[in-house]
């Protein structure tokens, strides 16, 4: 699959993937905040406010993470599988946890390790 991106113009692949490591995280962040934190306020303290506030915070993290996630996958940056799965992933409470450690171990493999000093 070719991209779309001039050749000047392309992201690196560990820069992209390091981006997209730490937006799982974020993102991950946003969503257990929503789900352990902002709901229960919303419910158990009659508090709706929590939910209107966060709600539109995660929603936003949510988009910008598929976003990035997209274009890693279309420039041929992150395999569909693996793209899958943290997609995947973010629709899980702690599933951002699970991205970013899946994204660093690709980050890890792909980096070419220094000799020891």
């Amino acid at each position: 699959m070719t991209s779309t991106y001039p050749e000047k113009a392309q992201p690196s692949a560990s820069r992209l993937l390091r981006h997209l490591s730490v937006m799982t995280l974020v993102e991950g962040a946003s969503l257990i905040a929503l789900v352990l934190i902002a709901v229960p306020i919303k419910y158990g303290l009659d508090f709706p406010l929590a939910v209107k506030v966060v709600g539109p915070i995660h929603g936003a993290l949510f988009v910008w993470t598929m976003g990035v996630l997209l274009v890693s996958v279309i420039a041929g940056r992150l395999a569909i599988p693996k793209g899958a799965g943290v997609f995947l992933a973010a629709l899980i409470p702690f599933g951002g946890l699970w991205s970013h450690r899946l994204l660093d171990r690709e980050l890890a493999h792909r980096e070419p390790k220094s000799p020891l000093k």
